[in-house]
């Protein structure tokens, strides 16, 4: 992933910057600060540098930043020559610790040239076609790094030199390419995370159906592959599409040629927003031609697409994992993406479909040993912990399940989980807490059977227990259920997507002749209900099956022709990096380095000449920033000072200090301060589930007078829920009592805040407040100050 906003956000609130910042009191500039990526009170890091690699992790990780190490090392030398150029900055690789179970990742340039790899890959078995979580991480986030690192112009170089990342009047003349299109990004480093050996997105049959059916819909359209969050695939079209996008760019006009396209882009310092242009000088075609030519490739495939026509049970924007037992089969949908979700449960003898609105979270829904329905997934268990495992219906974890993705029970009650800490590369399967097997997929359980998939190479294993049944050539698939005689159902490849498969008998053969059936559950030994892909929703369908003389598809990519394809794999080239270890403690306020330099300036009509100016420091782990700044606002003081901010322990804080340097012509009153301060602090106490609950204090020193010194305490709770892609939360309860202390004064209030979604896009709230203070109405310099600056952040 990509850390950015959309094209059209960046662009409003880079522009809005360049014109407005200049206007705020240097003051609350320099309290832009990073928030950790990382949860408060983590664990010990330690870091070594590799190559252009500074590695940051934890002890437990040690094993996987020594594999990473090699990694970098073989993968670094090819990406210089597929992208052209070497970074400007030493690269931040983090392997976060257990203490933060996200099955996600990102890359950015703020503060400096970095990307963090969480640990959560194990929730995520079946879903990146690929044979490690961590080698897909390295391979694709790196990718990002090169892309947005590149400044092949001698504007932003230069401005780089000087101000590394800060922004000169407008943020993108130093890093020109943060403002391009997700849609380019994501499906550049999806392309790239699939040359290596180790699989990918694009060998996903799902991806491939997904893509098709946009493409029999006319969708394959600039206008919809560019926008985000507006249609259907919301999000995660920029991987689907721009994946194969950019696969058909590399196999037209090479691999090499279609990374330049970054460097390219880079030359367009000024105004990066000439996509046609940056894509026309690296591979000779423009990008609406090219799309175009694309867009008619896939739609002349998807003819020959087979779709499903069963009964439909239910639908949902986005795609859970389905479940289920001897009795039932159940999952979670959202039908229209912005409303609580559903959990549906389809009862096999008598075909009732019940649906129940619930808080779930995302995930695949696992019936618990007490009966009970949760989902397999990641969130807060508390303020300074984020856990994988099972979640009930109030988003709380389900006693016994941390650290585990929970795939069922056996007969015996025993768990059958992947242990979260040890799965950082590859699943580790346990039973009743025993090592089991090292797995490629999702577990289906039958009874005390184990069926799971297990990747050598390109060899896709299936296995009942550990006994191996066959084999099939690729990266896509996982086990979906067994019939009564001894039949196992898989998910596997087609030629034109993804389709259902049965192993029975030493040969395999597909169950239906649809190309976009992504997930199943057997409703007898002759009908299943499916999960397949259409243009608008994915759908659930009773299907009757019918068995078809073919065979799981292999999927072959030209890149694996290519003098190219492995290079960077471990595997088959062994890299000889130094020895890790704990040596050098990585201390976040000791390690901040200098991030960047914020120069904007204007004129406004009163005040005259203002401007801004800002050097902030920061560490990997943006657990600590420090800023130094300077600046003549609107009210025509000029200030200057430091601000440090820290979110590593307990308490999140700031701390700013500054003194004035010149005012408003030079008038001085006895009341008038040399020098201020800025404190806030907060304290998370409580964060689990849709809970949260938050102590906030803040001090300051006006500059304009002595006595203004106001103390303010805010004390919130609230329980906050909002799906998919609602503009507007689905249900908010929260309260807030603050105390509020200035010249004697005392001020005390509430606010309470309600909120609720009723379906189809209509929402309402209702907000209510009260304050009361014991001032003195007649008293001078009472009361709210209020000023016509402005604060405006990137």
């Amino acid at each position: 992933m990509l850390q950015q906003r959309c094209r059209s956000d960046l662009f409003l609130k880079a522009l809005r910057l360049s014109m407005t910042a200049v206007l705020s009191l240097p003051l609350f500039v320099a309290g832009i600060m990073f928030a950790g990526d990382v949860v408060m009170m983590d664990e010990p890091y330690y870091e070594a540098k590799v190559r252009n690699t500074e590695l940051i992790y934890t002890e437990q990780n040690l094993p996987f930043a020594q594999y990473t190490a090699g990694v970098e090392m073989a993968l670094q030398p090819l990406y210089e020559k597929m992208y052209g150029y070497t970074m400007d900055e030493t690269l931040s690789v983090v392997l976060t610790s257990e203490y933060n179970q996200i099955p996600n990742g990102f890359s950015t340039q703020y503060p400096n040239n970095r990307q963090v790899n969480y640990i959560g890959g194990a929730l995520m078995a079946d879903y990146f076609s690929a044979t490690s979580w961590l080698d897909t991480l390295l391979y694709h986030e790196t990718a990002h790094n090169y892309q947005m690192n590149a400044k092949d112009n001698p504007i932003s170089s230069t401005l780089h030199s000087v101000l590394a990342n800060g922004a000169f009047f407008i943020p993108w003349f130093t890093v020109p390419n943060i403002v391009e299109s997700p849609f380019m990004a994501e499906g550049n480093a999806v392309l790239n995370e699939s040359w290596h050996g180790k699989g990918g997105r694009l060998y996903s049959g799902q991806f491939k159906a997904e893509t098709l059916m946009q493409a029999k819909a006319g969708y394959l359209t600039s206008e919809r592959v560019y926008n985000d969050n507006y249609f259907f695939l919301y999000g995660s079209h920029f991987y689907t599409l721009g994946g194969f996008y950019h696969y058909y760019l590399a196999q037209t006009f090479g691999l090499q040629k279609t990374n330049d396209y970054w460097k390219k882009h880079s030359h367009y310092w000024f105004w990066p927003f000439f996509t046609n242009d940056s894509l026309n000088a690296a591979v000779g075609k423009d990008f609406e031609t090219t799309l175009a030519a694309w867009s008619e490739k896939m739609e002349a495939e998807s003819k020959a697409l087979k779709q499903t026509k069963g009964e439909t049970v239910a639908s949902s924007q986005f795609l859970n994992p389905m479940n289920g037992d001897g009795e039932q089969i159940y999952f979670v949908v959202n039908e229209t993406g912005r409303d609580t979700p559903e959990l549906v449960v389809y009862d096999k003898r008598s075909g009732k479909v019940t649906k129940k609105r619930g808080s779930w979270l995302s995930g695949k829904v696992v019936r618990t040993g007490s009966g009970t329905y949760a989902t397999q997934s990641s969130n807060f268990t508390n303020p300074w912990r984020i856990y994988i495992g099972l979640f009930d219906n109030d988003g709380q974890i389900v006693k016994g399940t941390r650290s585990n993705v929970v795939e069922g029970y056996l007969s015996d009650g025993r768990a059958v989980t992947f242990d979260v800490p040890s799965s950082y590369r590859l699943p580790q399967l346990y039973v009743g807490g025993d090592f089991y097997a090292q797995t490629t997929s999702s577990v289906f359980i039958d009874g005390d059977d184990l069926y799971y998939f297990v990747q050598k190479e390109k060899s896709r294993t299936l296995y009942k227990n550990k006994t191996a049944l066959t084999s099939l050539q690729g990266y896509y698939g996982h086990v979906v259920g067994t019939d009564s005689d001894g039949g196992v159902f898989f998910i596997a490849n087609t030629e034109h997507g993804s389709g259902l498969f049965r192993f029975q008998d030493g040969k395999s053969v597909q169950m239906h002749p649809a190309d976009t059936i992504v997930d199943a559950r057997l409703i007898d030994d002759t009908h299943a209900l499916v999960a397949a892909v259409g243009s608008d929703a994915y759908t659930f369908e009773t299907v009757t099956l019918s068995p078809q003389k073919k065979a799981p598809y292999e999927v072959k990519l030209f890149v694996e022709d290519e003098p190219y394809y492995r290079a960077a794999d471990t595997e088959v080239h062994p890299q000889k990096a130094p020895k890790l270890g704990t040596d050098e403690r990585f201390i976040p306020l000791l390690d901040m380095r200098y991030s960047a330099t914020n120069l904007v300036m204007g004129v406004d009509d009163d005040a005259g000449f203002v401007y801004d100016v800002s050097v902030n420091f920061a560490d990997a782990l943006t657990l600590n920033s420090l800023g130094f700044f300077i600046g003549r606002g609107l009210d025509e003081y000029t200030l200057g000072g430091a601000s440090y901010s820290n979110s590593q322990y307990f308490i999140d804080f700031t701390l700013t200090g500054y003194g004035v340097i010149d005012r408003p012509d030079n008038n001085t009153t006895a009341d008038e301060n040399d020098y201020g301060l800025f404190a806030t602090a907060a304290i998370p106490f409580w964060r689990q589930g849709y809970y949260d609950g938050t102590l906030n204090v803040s001090y300051y020193e006006d500059y304009e007078a002595k006595s203004r010194k106001p103390l303010s305490t805010v004390l919130s709770l609230s329980r906050y829920e909002q799906y998919g892609v609602s503009m507007y939360p689905n249900f908010l309860l929260g309260a807030e009592g603050y105390y509020s202390s200035d010249r004697g004064t005392n001020a005390f209030g509430g606010k309470l805040r309600y909120a609720q979604g009723y379906g189809h896009e209509f929402y309402a709230k209702a907000n209510g407040k009260y304050v009361t203070s014991d001032a003195d109405n007649a008293r001078d310099n009472h009361g709210v100050k209020v000023t016509k600056n402005i604060y405006s952040a990137l």
